[in-house]
């Protein structure tokens, strides 16, 4: 059986035409996984440092102990007594992935013997 150039062109256009949405969902995939990381690392972050807290040592070294393959550039720490305030920016274009920012707050008090 042969087929005719109509048929043939029209797979080329198909394919051509789903292109665009196969990679527009590959970049949502890649911006949701972001997300997902930077609030994984966000909590595992907050809970060492509230915990460090609780035991009297830096929450700050505890928190980027935590998540020791993130950049220190995108890990903020903040301190105010008991509350603590972990930031952790997404990996990726900022463009995209600003708005998937992840923080964690903690409140850690050391118990009364």
């Amino acid at each position: 059986m042969r087929r005719g150039a109509g048929e043939a062109g029209q797979a080329s256009v198909e394919t051509v035409a789903i292109a665009p949405l196969v990679g527009l969902l590959l970049v949502a995939l890649a911006v949701a996984l972001a997300a997902h990381r930077a609030g994984e690392a966000a909590g595992q972050a907050a809970h060492a440092a509230g915990l460090a807290a609780m035991q009297g040592r830096d929450p700050r070294e505890a928190a980027r102990e935590a998540v020791p393959g993130l950049d220190a550039d995108r890990l903020t720490v903040r301190v105010d007594g008991a509350r603590i305030a972990v930031r952790v920016r997404a990996a990726g274009p900022r463009a995209l992935v600003a708005p998937f920012d992840a923080e964690r707050t903690v409140v850690a008090r050391r118990a009364e013997n």
